[in-house]
This record gives C-alpha cells, sequence and structure tokens, in this order.
C-alpha cells in the first residue's frame, strides 16, 4: 500500500511540475526581474581609481635609504614585490616582547604592523584609492590628512602616486583623546623610507 502512495505522489508531482508554465521553460520565468524602486535607489558603492605609480622616483629614493635599513624586506602574502613602493619606519623601537613581523603583501598594495610602547602602528599601501559617497576620486593627495577616533587615529597621504594609511591603535583605550598627536604621527610618517620597490 505504501508502494501504491508512494508511486502516486511521484506521479503527482512529475504531472505538476512538466504542465505548461508550471517549470524552468515557462517564458515568463526567464524574463529578467525589474529591481524595485528601493533597490535601484541603492547606491553603487564607493568609485574607485587605480594610481600610476612613480617607480623611478620611488627607486630613485630607495637608493637614500638609511644606512640602519635592511638590506632586504621579507615579505609574506602574494609573490613578488608589491604594487606600491613599500614604506617602513626607520628608527622604531618595538615593544621587547614582541618579534618583528614582516610586511603582508596584498593584491594591490601590502600592509606591515608595529607594536610600540604607546600605540600599534599599522602602514598600509594600496595603488588603488576610494573616494566617499557622493564625492569624487581624489588623485594625489600629497596633503597630509589626520584624524582620530575613539583610542585611535589615522594619518593618509599620497607619494609616488600611491596612497599610505597610517593606523595608529591605542594601547591604552581609556587614556585621553588619542594617544598619539598629530605632529607625532607626521614624525612617523617622516621616518618612512623606500624598503623595496619593482
Amino acid at each position: 500500500m505504501r508502494h501504491l502512495v508512494l508511486v502516486g505522489v511521484i506521479a503527482a508531482l512529475t504531472v505538476a511540475c512538466t504542465k505548461e508554465g508550471a517549470g524552468p521553460s515557462d517564458p515568463q520565468a526567464a524574463q529578467p526581474v525589474e529591481p524595485s524602486p528601493d533597490q535601484a535607489a541603492q547606491p553603487a558603492g564607493p568609485q574607485a581609481a587605480e594610481a600610476q605609480i612613480n617607480w623611478d622616483a620611488a627607486r630613485a629614493d630607495l637608493a637614500k635609504r638609511p644606512a640602519d635599513a635592511p638590506a632586504t624586506v621579507q615579505a609574506v602574502g602574494a609573490s613578488g614585490p608589491p604594487a606600491v613602493p613599500m614604506l617602513l619606519p626607520s628608527g622604531i623601537a618595538q615593544t621587547a616582547s614582541d618579534r618583528p613581523t614582516p610586511p603582508v603583501v596584498t593584491a594591490d598594495g601590502y600592509f606591515a604592523t608595529y607594536h610600540l610602547p604607546k600605540y600599534d602602528a599599522i602602514v598600509n599601501g594600496s595603488k588603488r584609492s576610494y573616494a566617499a559617497a557622493g564625492q569624487a576620486v581624489q588623485g594625489n593627495k600629497e596633503a597630509m590628512k589626520f584624524t582620530t577616533g575613539e583610542a585611535s587615529a589615522q594619518l593618509s597621504f599620497s607619494r609616488y602616486g600611491a596612497d599610505y594609511l597610517i593606523e595608529f591603535e591605542c594601547r591604552e583605550v581609556d587614556g585621553g583623546d588619542s594617544c598619539i598627536s598629530e605632529s607625532e604621527a607626521k614624525d612617523f610618517a617622516d621616518s618612512l623610507f623606500v624598503a623595496q620597490t619593482q
């Protein structure tokens, strides 16, 4: 009896799926669905622009790197050199408990992390720049822009056509407004040297 009922259910489903207009062969189902007004009004995400890197200027500055800078930089991530000149800080003293972390090469640049006594510093370099909603993508931003957040600060700028961002994450969350001043952040940025180019 169960077998007969099961065969009947399968037969009914087969007939239902082969009726005209009930399956993937339905011409109405093949037509694209128009987006609702809410979906059409959603912004498409930030605009991106890819930089034209001045590799000649970066290579010239690579030759001027500090004497105490490492001759080669060990990086992890993507194979080959980064897509932008790799800027690393010189003359910094990391906390005693931390081993130096090698920079990580990504598809559009790199990032390097440093653990310092008052904050962690993350140096990011990218060949892509993004604009906030409703704004045009800016090209070369030679002027440094300093912003603070809760227990953090950021310094953004451009060099050689690439965009760089240094993030400072404070070790003391309940401290003052920020663990680093604008002048200290700019001094850190001024210590950056070209460590690697293409």
